[in-house]
């Protein structure tokens, strides 16, 4: 497994060939920063959602020519929440599934969607996709 991880006041970005374990790796790693930016209501849902959205990029996205699958994770402190994007070199769009009672997969979008206030897919002109969402501080709880 391959990974960069780059962190600045506020910022963290993190490339990743995606493999089950980076993608425990980068579910640890954001919930460190959350913590460290004093965002700790906002712990599961970043957490959840980086996992997802890693998970779909490992599940659904066709390899490069070296037969990987590679993501950047940037998760954003913004000031009322956080701001994250998974982007991968895929253009094709990720699309959510009724899983079944008994099936095992199929729910990542409906729970990235569920935990998300804004949730997009984008495509830049580089190409590949950004499928990003921000998660915003409850009303009750105050900011770091």
């Amino acid at each position: 497994m391959r990974g960069t991880t780059r962190a600045t006041t506020g910022k963290l970005e993190m490339d990743y060939e995606v493999t089950p374990l980076s993608v425990r790796i980068a579910r640890t790693i954001v919930s460190a920063h959350l913590r460290l930016w004093g965002l700790e209501s906002l712990l599961d849902a970043g957490a959840l959602a980086v996992s997802e959205l890693m998970t779909n990029v490992l599940d659904h996205t066709r390899p490069d020519g070296e037969g990987c699958r590679t993501a950047r994770v940037t998760v954003t402190r913004i000031p009322d929440g956080v701001a994250l994007c998974v982007h991968d070199s895929d253009s094709a769009s990720p699309h959510q599934r009724s899983a079944g009672d008994d099936d095992e997969g199929g729910r990542g979008l409906q729970v990235v969607r569920a935990v998300a206030d804004y949730f997009g897919i984008s495509r830049p002109p580089s190409g590949g996709k950004d499928v990003w969402l921000t998660v915003l501080m409850p009303r009750d709880v105050p900011t770091a």
